[in-house]
């Protein structure tokens, strides 16, 4: 008879030895969100990858944005972010324009169809992260957002 696998529960709070460990905690909250998201993202009939709904979050923060410079940004592979406007293009949510000053490289924009696209996932995004907050105050969430920046800057220096 085989016995289902345990989850792990021990946190800082039950075992001391692990308070500094925020890595666990934060693996935690990161897959709990992107599940939260995946499963919106169905719900809401919405069937792009989220690696393909951060590159269109990238192309609305910053218009006219270039693959390169996504890549950069993200610290992901060219190829991939290539692959991922490909994608994106076939699927009609995004339009290439060759760029004003580098004739080598061209600028990313949404299409109508890509606005309307971008919308609806706002909105998925902002019940999973209304859900994520519940019970928490906003000096709370300011301070997470502090801590945890400084955490990733203290990784990327």
């Amino acid at each position: 008879m085989e016995t289902p696998m345990e989850t792990p529960t021990e946190t800082p709070e039950t075992n001391p030895a692990n308070a500094h460990v925020p890595g666990e905690t934060l693996h935690r909250l990161v897959h709990a969100f992107k599940r939260a998201m995946r499963e919106g993202l169905q719900d809401a009939d919405m069937p792009l990858p989220i690696s393909q709904m951060r590159t269109l979050k990238w192309i609305i923060k910053s218009p006219g944005v270039t693959a390169q410079q996504i890549a950069a940004r993200t610290g992901q592979d060219k190829g991939r972010i290539t692959r991922l406007v490909k994608e994106l293009e076939e699927n009609g949510l995004i339009e290439r324009r060759p760029h004003p000053e580098d004739g080598r490289s061209q600028t990313l924009h949404l299409t109508p169809k890509g606005d309307a696209l971008m919308e609806e996932y706002r909105a998925v995004e902002a019940k999973i992260r209304t859900r994520m907050a519940t019970g928490l105050s906003q000096k709370q969430i300011t301070d997470f957002n502090e801590i945890a920046s400084l955490m990733a800057d203290n990784l990327e220096s």
